[in-house]
Order: C-alpha cells, then sequence, then structure tokens
C-alpha cells in the first residue's frame, strides 16, 4: 500500500464527526483513484454533497497536514447555492488542484487547533504521528478508504492478500438509530479474514457488483 495515502487517510479521519472549522461539511468519504489524487466527499446536514479531488503533489512535498489546509479551505470557500456540475460519480465534483494558490494555500497551513491536536494525539499514541498503519494488524489488512455510500452503510477498502476489498458494514441498528460504539469492529473483521478461514468471507460475496475501487466487493452489513 502506498504509505502516503494511509498517512492522508489518518489526517482526514479527524473531520469525519466534527464539520471543518466554520463550515457545515464533514467527511463522508476519502478514497484513492489514482497515485496522483485523493479523492474527499463532503455532505452538509441538509444531505448535499460534493466530491473534492485534492492533487498529491503537494501533499508529497509537504506532508499528509497539507491536506487538511486544502480541505479547510476548500469547505469555507463552497456556496450550497452554487455547486459545481456533476462528476463521474454523480456529485458535484471539485478538481482542487484548480484552486491551488488562489482558493488554497500551496503551503502546509497549521493553526493552533492543529498544535493543540498534535500535542495530545502524539502522547496518546495516535497512529498518524507514531508512523504507524491503519490497522490493528497490517499482515492482514491495512485500512485503504471509506466510503458512506449509502444512508445505512459504510463500504471500508482493505488492502487484504494481494488486493483491495470493498466490505460493506452497517452504521445502524435495526430500529433505525445509529449503532453504538465499541462493538470491536476490527477484531470481528479481522477474524473473518484469517488465512485459515477460507470459506465465511467467499459466502458473503456480492457478485454482479462493479466497483473501479476494488477487486471484489462484499456484504457484511448483516453478518457483524
Amino acid at each position: 500500500m502506498d504509505d502516503h495515502f494511509a498517512h492522508a487517510l489518518l489526517t482526514l479521519r479527524r473531520f469525519i464527526g466534527v464539520p471543518l472549522p466554520a463550515t457545515d461539511w464533514r467527511v463522508r468519504a476519502v478514497l484513492r483513484p489514482d497515485p496522483d489524487r485523493i479523492r474527499v466527499r463532503l455532505v452538509d446536514s441538509p444531505g448535499r454533497a460534493v466530491t473534492v479531488d485534492l492533487p498529491t503533489r503537494y501533499g508529497r512535498e509537504q506532508g499528509t497536514w497539507w491536506y487538511a489546509g486544502a480541505l479547510r479551505h476548500t469547505a469555507a470557500w463552497l456556496a450550497p447555492d452554487t455547486m459545481p456540475p456533476p462528476g463521474e460519480d454523480g456529485f458535484p465534483y471539485l478538481d482542487g488542484s484548480t484552486l491551488v494558490g488562489t482558493v488554497v494555500p500551496e503551503l502546509a497551513e497549521i493553526t493552533l487547533d492543529d498544535s493543540i491536536d498534535y500535542l495530545i494525539a502524539d502522547l496518546a499514541g495516535d497512529p498518524l504521528w507514531q508512523d504507524a498503519q491503519p490497522s490493528i494488524d497490517p499482515a492482514l489488512y491495512v485500512l485503504a478508504g471509506f466510503d458512506h455510500h449509502h444512508p445505512d452503510t459504510v463500504r471500508v477498502y482493505l488492502d487484504h492478500d494481494a488486493r483491495t476489498i470493498g466490505i460493506d458494514l452497517c452504521v445502524r441498528s435495526e430500529n433505525g438509530a445509529p449503532r453504538t460504539v465499541g462493538w470491536w469492529a476490527a477484531t470481528k473483521l479481522g477474524a473473518l479474514l484469517r488465512p485459515e478461514d477460507t470459506v465465511t468471507l467467499a459466502a458473503h460475496r456480492v457478485h454482479g457488483v462493479t466497483d473501479p475501487l476494488c477487486d471484489a466487493v462484499y456484504d457484511l452489513t448483516h453478518w457483524a
């Protein structure tokens, strides 16, 4: 896996549960369409969505914190009543490379929030600052992206067994409420991916579904 993308994913994860500063936009997907781009989908409270491609050139030169600043400025610049035209995924689309130097600064931006976040995260052992992979067991899988593509479902992309797979997991309970935290997601999924069990995962493969970001899709929304 590209370690740069892994670190970018860990950098942008902080904006999943908390909106980007002074906006209503939250991160609902972080994907890697190719080595030159990191694709982020933002969604606001009314449910409007926009896809933003960020060029990896600046992040590779200056570190993945560049993406945090780029996304902050892009989100602040977006006007919900004048959304851009749709892209290949059907959502309004912004090519972030066209904003660099005007809306988005070329240099990485560090705010006071960033300084405090880093201090506490590093002392707490955040994998971003410990040069760790986004996984509890990197030999088994590495998180390669995610997409909240349905109100009840998040597709997680995993580099596993020399390929990339997409696994759909449920984020709501049967009564429709958000699923509780602390349900041992990584432990349960890790058990399913163990090489000694070649049957369980295969039984959940979704045939006839094509996702350009992975080699196979599995539906575990009712399994774990």
